[in-house]
């Protein structure tokens, strides 16, 4: 069942353990944050943990924190649970994710947390990153319905799986492993999942505009945010790219600058 804890300010309630989604042998759960005080039509930032897709959850202290946070602003923050590899592989998390985005657009949610299912938003650390930026890709039209998404954030998100990628721009050989087992591949050079599951290969005209921050010499190269960037820019989505000089990956690369960065874009987009 739902438990209520107290949150780190006291403007915020926290909603532990709620069934987004369940099939018998999976409960899939969320958190959610909310503002203390009574609000309606609030926009929504559903934050999807890290974990190199074979570990994490929804209540690691990057995710609660963020999730926290966007309720202080004034944001329904929600914190979600996805099946893990090697157990799982592509596409079972990003359909754990598309279906926490349409369980929020029920209308039973909607008038449970005051949220307003037109602005939904999604942002993602790490193999959460990858989730979030697949999400926001999938499909196209509207961004109001469905599983789409009004807005993308994300920190260290990989873009593009395909092997000539990957050795390109100098992927690490435990990134790749990692990578493998979200695929559920044997190699980078035989993996047919590869293309369909990289998000800079299904960029269209209508999709969200995305937030894209990447550390200069972290796990995932940031050639992988620059080549991102490009496909949005040639297909005319709104964009920003934010290179934060060193090694930090994921959570970590929220400094002061970034996360005013990270506010102001979802101020303006949702």
């Amino acid at each position: 069942p739902a438990q209520r804890l107290p949150a780190d300010t006291g403007d915020v309630e926290v909603v532990e353990g709620i069934t987004y989604w369940q099939d018998g042998a999976d409960d899939l759960q969320l958190d959610a944050c909310l503002p203390r005080e009574p609000a309606a039509d609030l926009p929504v930032l559903v934050v999807v943990h890290g974990g190199g897709f074979t570990s994490g959850d929804r209540s690691d202290s990057g995710s609660r924190g963020l999730c926290e946070t966007a309720a202080g602003d004034g944001i329904a923050g929600f914190s979600v649970d996805y099946r893990l590899a090697p157990e799982h592989t592509y596409p079972d998390q990003v359909d754990d994710l598309s279906r926490a985005v349409e369980w929020l657009r029920q209308p039973a949610q909607v008038e449970r947390f005051g949220i307003d299912p037109a602005r939904i938003a999604v942002l993602g650390s790490s193999a959460g990153a990858v989730l979030a930026l697949t999400v926001g890709t999938a499909g196209s039209g509207p961004t109001d319905t469905g599983a789409r998404v009004k807005a993308v954030v994300s920190l260290s998100g990989v873009t593009d799986f395909r092997a000539t990628q990957q050795s390109l721009a100098g992927a690490s050989p435990e990134a790749v492993r990692l990578a493998l087992d979200y695929l559920g591949c044997r190699s980078a050079t035989d993996c047919d999942a590869a293309a369909e599951a990289s998000p800079i290969t299904r960029v269209d005209p209508t999709d969200p505009p995305m937030l894209l921050v990447n550390g200069t010499r972290e796990l995932v190269p940031a050639q992988q945010a620059d080549d991102m960037a490009a496909a949005l820019e040639a297909q005319g989505v709104p964009h920003d790219e934010v290179l934060v000089d060193g090694d930090s990956h994921g959570t970590s690369l929220l400094d002061p600058d970034v996360r005013q960065r990270v506010r102001t874009f979802l101020k303006e987009t949702l």
